[in-house]
């Protein structure tokens, strides 16, 4: 039948190569099957006429191919999108912000060359560049995030609308929060370990500019303890995010990592040089520190006070 047999093709066009020699012969089989007994109720021959009309019951190659297909076919999901589209707003303007900044403090200027329209273009390229790079990076993460948190529910689990959360739930999980932390996660891992010249503050004399680098060779003993926090933050946000809500035992392993991060800004505060400018760092890293106790605090107040947990809340 060499309909069916282009048919079941088709429908392999559209499935992974792992897939697509068992699904074909099993849609070949299938159909053949249907066409014969349609053939046997109708009384009349199998042809191709006979053909097209179970084809066209069955649907498009398309549609079929989706219901063989392993999961959703997409790079960021109807549930993540909505935050995808705010962490971009919010993003591009920063981002432009930013280049303007520059552009005011001479930072496209070369040696000796006056404001232009070429250098308003070059500003203008590398701000089209740089949303290009941020985008991507941006969307990386969603997509990695997007496959974290795919779960497949039972098709046959009944809906219970008392355990609906209630409309101000305190663990609801905010996505576009969560997913803002693994991405300034990983962009302060990536910095301090692999681009420590990033690490840097830009300073202007004139039409000259320079990056002056923040981190002084002392600052390596700090990076062990860092990584570890790092990881573990890493790991405890996209745990979050799968679940869709904090639980208590998440809350005390996020009270613990708050005393972690505590912990680490008291050594180095307290310890030899590690930057460039240590002293005025370091006092900044004093206000962090204390705003990092405070909320340390006020997270173990909340923990100790916490009511058991309604049926909404219930795992």
């Amino acid at each position: 039948m060499d309909m069916i047999d282009r048919y079941a093709h088709e429908v392999g066009q559209h499935l992974p190569h792992r897939l697509r020699a068992d699904v074909e012969a099993e849609l070949r089989s299938l159909l053949a099957d249907a066409v014969e007994e349609k053939a046997r109720q109708g009384g009349v021959p199998a042809g191709r006429e006979l053909q097209a009309s179970v084809l066209r019951d069955f649907g498009r190659p398309q549609d079929v191919a989706a219901r063989y297909a392993p999961g959703p076919q997409y790079l960021i999901g109807p549930r993540l999108y909505p935050a995808y589209l705010t962490a971009v707003k919010v993003m591009l303007p920063i981002l432009a912000a930013l280049i303007v900044a520059v552009v005011a403090a001479g930072g496209f200027l070369a040696p000796g060359e006056e404001p232009s329209l070429t250098v308003f273009v070059r500003a203008t390229g590398r701000f089209l560049w740089s949303a290009l790079e941020n985008l991507g990076v941006l969307t990386l993460v969603f997509a990695l995030v997007e496959r974290a948190m795919r779960q497949r529910e039972p098709a046959d689990q009944a809906f219970d609308p008392a355990a609906l959360p209630p409309v101000n739930d305190p663990d609801r999980v905010s996505y576009f929060g969560r997913i803002v932390a693994l991405y300034l996660i990983a962009l302060l891992a990536v910095a301090f370990n692999v681009f420590p010249g990033w690490v840097a503050v830009p300073v202007f004399h004139g039409s000259e500019g320079a990056a002056h680098p923040l981190l002084a060779p002392g600052f390596g003993r700090y990076l062990p303890a860092l990584n570890v926090w790092w990881g573990l933050a890493f790991l405890l946000n996209l745990a979050v995010l799968r679940r869709g809500r904090w639980t208590r035992p998440t809350r005390w392993l996020d009270f613990g990592l708050e005393l972690g991060l505590a912990a680490i800004l008291l050594r180095i505060v307290t310890g030899p040089p590690a930057f460039a400018y240590d002293r005025p760092i370091k006092v900044v890293l004093g206000w962090v520190l204390g705003f990092t106790a405070v909320s340390a605090c006020v997270m173990l107040f909340r923990l100790l006070r916490r009511q058991p947990a309604e049926p909404w809340a219930a795992a």
